[in-house]
């Protein structure tokens, strides 16, 4: 509530910003709702893939409806509480161990600072070295490369003790080791990603160019949209609301695109991926609710 306070009181200091809405035009929202489509679409793929190598064949209806429930669910609850629903479910319809499922989330966040961290070092390389904030953003994708590499590669352990939550662990540890040992897997994975990374930069630069109404540098505002992923790991609020507009805004200001049009800009490409999540999402419920009492 107070990050939606503070947002309102930033905008009505910053009325010239509501201005730029009157560039907004629907062919632009209509790009955006799409490209929310492919990046749900492309996170179904993901699910599929790591599913799949535990055995658990999802359904067309589960692998593509499921990503519009989580995000649903996140957007109502704190704390990623539609990665929990996603979980229960694998758990109750298909038998999938809760550990088994920390395994593949784990994964897929590993390769998922793996691909960003490589793109963002691409970008700016790409950029140049035009300013002075290159070589901290150069240093911060290496590091942030170096540390994730180094725990995916980490040797396989297994702790000693035998406790339920020693148990989840270890297994979770033996999940990932399934998934790194195949490389035709991985490849798979790295593609997905870089696809769903692709698709966010596009609906970064979308919703800019509507605000703005010409077309910013495509660098820039990916370099943006990398930079905001990283909050997945702050899931405080709701859909982590207010904490991926304030990285927005503060990295808008940073790259001189300014702070005011990052946290429109945001605001808008959040608008918009509202629209197919609650129209799809409360349909994939329903179908879903069903599927498990078939099963059972």
């Amino acid at each position: 509530m107070l990050i939606v306070i503070a947002m309102v009181m930033y905008i009505n200091s910053q009325r010239s910003l509501v201005t730029f809405l009157k560039h907004l035009s629907l062919s632009v929202l209509v790009c955006l709702i799409f490209t929310m489509l492919l990046f749900q679409l492309t996170n179904g793929l993901l699910l599929r893939e790591l599913a799949s190598k535990f055995g658990v064949h999802l359904k067309p209806i589960e692998w593509v409806g499921l990503p519009y429930i989580t995000t649903m669910g996140n957007y109502i609850t704190p704390f990623s509480g539609g990665m929990l629903a996603r979980a229960t479910y694998l758990k109750y319809r298909h038998s999938f161990p809760f550990a088994k499922f920390v395994s593949t989330l784990g994964a897929s966040y590993l390769i998922y600072f793996w691909i960003s961290t490589i793109a963002g070092i691409a970008d700016l390389a790409v950029l140049g070295a035009g300013s002075s904030i290159y070589w901290k953003l150069m240093a911060f994708f290496f590091i942030i490369l170096v540390l994730v590499s180094a725990l995916a590669m980490f040797p396989s352990i297994k702790l000693p003790w035998n406790n339920k939550l020693v148990i989840a662990i270890n297994s979770s540890l033996e999940g990932w080791v399934i998934i790194r040992s195949d490389w035709l897997l991985l490849a798979r994975l790295s593609i997905y990603t870089l696809f769903s990374i692709l698709l966010n930069g596009i609906s970064f630069w979308l919703g800019f160019s509507a605000l703005l109404g010409t077309s910013p540098s495509f660098g820039i505002v990916f370099l943006i949209s990398l930079l905001a992923g990283f909050t997945i790991l702050i899931r405080i609020t709701p859909g982590n609301f207010g904490i991926s507009e304030a990285i927005v805004s503060l990295t808008s200001g940073i790259l001189n695109i300014g702070a005011g049009i990052g946290l429109m800009a945001m605001l808008v490409i959040r608008a918009a991926s509202l629209v197919p999540v609650f129209t799809l999402g409360p349909i994939f419920s329903f179908l879903l609710t069903k599927e498990i009492g078939k099963h059972r």
